[in-house]
């Protein structure tokens, strides 16, 4: 702005002038001017009981109302913004701005007569050009904004017409497994399909996702369980946009949550291992006492799918392999912790029982980074481990 500061005293002054000398006027005198060289832009202006007089003394103000501005630049971009949109909503194009510059710049030539110097030239001509830029600059992103809102309606509107012939097509696509070539298929080749993709929270719940000050792990947890989280509920996101997508009744984009809880107040229910594991996973949160969520990871009531389980591995304590079958699902997008424990045991079991399945990686977590190290490289030959940005742009969702 050192141009500016260089320039502001030479325009101030000279406009000074102009008010004492021509006043209104002026502006007539721009118009007049405007009218006669450039005649394309006068059917822009109304007609009938226009008054060129008014309109003339308006732009007098708001020329007034710039130079003055000029002491407080932050105060003038927003007025000048608002400007430039309301131009833009008039087809004001970028040629209009180079022509009423062109017309300003005569005008107080002529009327500063031997006032107007090459310096005052100089500080006319900068000055203008940078309103202009931002006047222009407003209303060309208000007429993309517009445009984009326009697009985005018919766009939707299109869309709706389209989305049961597509959810059609996608549910009559062959199943995944059909196309698998034994001993030559690649499980990292197979993108995820919504329709036939389920994610699977696992143990992200308030009990489990504390971290203890004392561990010797603590710069870990500190980076990795806030993560998880974050990358989880962006998941989980756009599983629900897809599910958004969908008809009522249609299956795919499926949002599961497996959670510790017992299935009676004193835990007798939970597996040896539980019993055998310390004192919480002996005493899950249970029917009185149930499991608490944390935001972002929050399964939605009669839309999400909630398993409570009692042993580390979700297919040995619940129906999910029922529930999958039932919903259609070949692959599953697994998330959660810990990635050497509960996700390695969840991964490997639903291999085994016929789902591709995909770990998001930096959506798992584990007791330190070894351990998380270790669970990864424990179900390698059982899933695909992408990043969450990975999956989600394999989901149309990035």
């Amino acid at each position: 702005m050192d141009d500016l500061e260089k320039h502001k005293q030479a325009i101030q002054l000279t406009w000074k002038a102009v008010e004492d000398s021509l006043g209104v006027g002026a502006t007539e005198l721009f118009y007049k001017r405007l009218f006669q060289e450039y005649p394309e832009v006068v059917p822009m202006f109304p007609t009938g009981d226009f008054d060129m007089n008014e309109q003339a003394e308006k732009l007098f103000k708001t020329i007034s109302i710039a130079v003055d501005y000029l002491n407080d630049v932050p105060a003038l971009v927003p007025v000048l913004e608002d400007l430039g949109k309301k131009h833009a909503s008039w087809e004001v194009q970028p040629a209009h701005y180079d022509a009423v510059g062109e017309c300003l710049i005569w005008t107080l030539k002529t009327g500063l007569k031997d006032a107007w110097t090459e310096d005052v030239a100089d500080a006319w001509v900068w000055v203008y050009q940078l309103l202009a830029k931002i006047m222009n600059e407003a209303g060309e992103k208000a007429k993309t904004t517009s445009a984009a809102r326009k697009e985005a309606k018919e766009i939707q509107a299109t869309k709706k017409t389209a989305s049961s012939a597509e959810q059609v097509a996608a549910q009559h696509q062959p199943p995944i497994r059909s196309l698998i070539r034994p001993g030559f298929t690649d499980r990292n080749a197979i993108q995820l399909r919504p329709v036939s993709t389920a994610l699977l929270i696992i143990d992200i719940q308030k009990e489990l996702a504390t971290i203890d000050e004392n561990s010797p792990n603590i710069e870990y947890a500190k980076i990795f369980f806030p993560r998880m989280i974050e990358n989880t509920a962006r998941l989980i996101k756009a599983m629900r946009a897809n599910r958004a997508e969908m008809e009522p009744q249609q299956t795919g984009s499926e949002c599961i949550f497996t959670y510790c809880e017992a299935l009676t107040d004193d835990s007798r229910d939970v597996s040896l291992d539980y019993k055998l594991s310390g004192a919480f996973l002996a005493n899950l949160p249970c029917p009185s006492r149930p499991a608490q969520f944390i935001d972002g990871v929050r399964p939605v009531r009669g839309q999400d799918i909630t398993l409570p389980k009692t042993s580390c591995s979700v297919f040995q304590s619940t129906n999910i392999d029922y529930v999958l079958r039932n919903l259609n699902v070949e692959q599953l997008v697994v998330c959660g912790q810990l990635t050497d424990q509960c996700v390695e045991s969840a991964v490997r079991d639903a291999a085994d029982r016929g789902y591709l399945v995909t770990v998001a990686e930096d959506a798992c977590a584990a007791q330190s980074e070894g351990d998380h190290a270790k669970g990864l490289h424990g179900i390698r030959g059982f899933s695909r481990q992408l990043s969450t940005d990975q999956v989600l742009k394999e989901l149309g969702q990035s």
